[in-house]
């Protein structure tokens, strides 16, 4: 026995206990996800392991009181968003960035996901519409909720200097690019699904209002009268809860190859003639935490949407962070 009463097997099982322990630390980021959420996720882990000891950081602690504690073991920093004031110590960092989407496009087609064919509009540019299509569509690399996205006459995409655009246009950030129009029907619509470190928690489908004028066939945008509109994500679209295994598989399928990225919010389209499968972005900035973000509550609300239940959002984060806590936290 030792001076304490405890055997040497004890200590020495105290000792592998403190050798196998890892310290996972959550960055939250407020009115983008709900803090109970994490809170949750928290309990649920120190419910089920004896290896894993969770942190909840904001990300605007600049001298957070615990840092020194949560990183004294191996560590992983889960931040779905990019880090304001708050600054890992060590370990394994993976946080949201915004990356744009022709960076997206790129790490895609190295994993070989299918997005749709596409070139940044640059000087000297010119399109064969033999090869592209009579319309392609035309959109900043770097932009928000559809805003600058243009369907565009192949033969007319030309580069036009950033100075030659208003101050407040994204091409002050990054690029233009034109991409193959992918038809999904008579009114556009596409999949959002969340993903949290490749799995997914939620799936909408979202559909443009009938409102708008309908779309008859894929090049029919001088004959349908005007004011036809490609974006699906607007104020008016329908949001309903799907389970549609190929925009999932996809989207899974994407998020594996952005690894160091925590939450993506991956928009999916179904080409019309093909039934074949794209990626049009990722969101990996993190914003997508819609199942309880002020955003996605105010979506659930509209259109009696109930996302945090559909695949059990909470448990599946729990079960992929216990994974790659043990896997990846250093």
């Amino acid at each position: 026995m030792t001076s304490h009463g405890k055997s040497a097997k004890q200590v020495a099982d105290r000792s592998q206990f403190r050798l196998n322990m890892r310290h996972l630390i959550l960055v939250h980021q407020k009115d983008k996800q709900d803090i109970e959420d994490y809170r949750t996720i928290a309990r649920n882990i120190h419910q089920r392991t004896d290896d894993i000891r969770v942190f909840i950081a904001g990300t605007k602690d600049k001298d957070w009181a615990e840092a020194e504690e949560a990183y004294s073991a191996p560590s992983l920093t889960v931040a779905p968003m990019p880090f304001k004031h708050f600054r890992p110590r060590g370990g394994t960092v993976l946080a949201g960035d915004e990356y744009p989407k022709g960076t997206q496009y790129e790490m895609m087609e190295a994993a070989g996901v299918a997005v749709p064919e596409w070139v940044r509009v640059t000087p000297g540019i010119k399109l064969d519409p033999e090869h592209w299509g009579p319309y392609v569509v035309v959109k900043p690399e770097l932009g928000r909720k559809g805003s600058e996205i243009f369907i565009t006459r192949t033969h007319r995409v030309r580069y036009k200097p950033p100075e030659k655009f208003p101050p407040e246009h994204p091409i002050h950030k990054a690029p233009l690019m034109a991409q193959r129009f992918v038809y999904t029907g008579p009114w556009p619509y596409h999949f959002r699904i969340v993903t949290f470190l490749g799995k997914a928690l939620m799936a909408w489908h979202i559909e443009q209002s009938h409102e708008f004028p309908p779309l008859t066939s894929k090049w029919q945008f001088d004959q349908a009268g005007g004011g036809i509109s490609i974006v699906s994500n607007k104020r008016s679209s329908s949001y309903v809860e799907t389970d549609d295994a190929g925009a999932i598989e996809i989207a899974e399928a994407a998020h594996r190859a952005m690894p160091d990225v925590p939450l993506l919010g991956s928009d999916i389209v179904r080409e019309h003639e093909t039934g074949k499968y794209y990626v049009l972005e990722c969101n990996p900035r993190g914003d997508a935490w819609l199942m309880s973000s002020a955003i996605g509550r105010d979506i659930q609300r509209i259109h009696n949407l109930d996302s945090p239940n559909q695949f059990n959002a909470l448990e599946r984060a729990t079960e992929v962070l216990i994974q790659v806590t043990r896997e990846r936290a250093s």
